[in-house]
């Protein structure tokens, strides 16, 4: 696999001025999903009381 580039991207970064950095915006939202699915699924807590399980 080829070594990343350290070259300027001019055509990325006036896509990124017009559009918005949509790689940063799925990636927070990614890391936004994550977080939820672990409180959501965190088997280690002890069921709220009056809590059906």
């Amino acid at each position: 696999m080829p070594a990343p580039s350290t070259a300027p991207a001019p055509i990325y970064d006036r896509l990124v001025d017009e559009q918005g950095d949509v790689l940063a915006d799925a990636r927070e939202a990614a890391q936004q999903t994550e977080r939820t699915a672990e409180d959501v699924l965190d088997f280690g807590r002890a069921p709220d009381a009056g809590q059906a399980g």
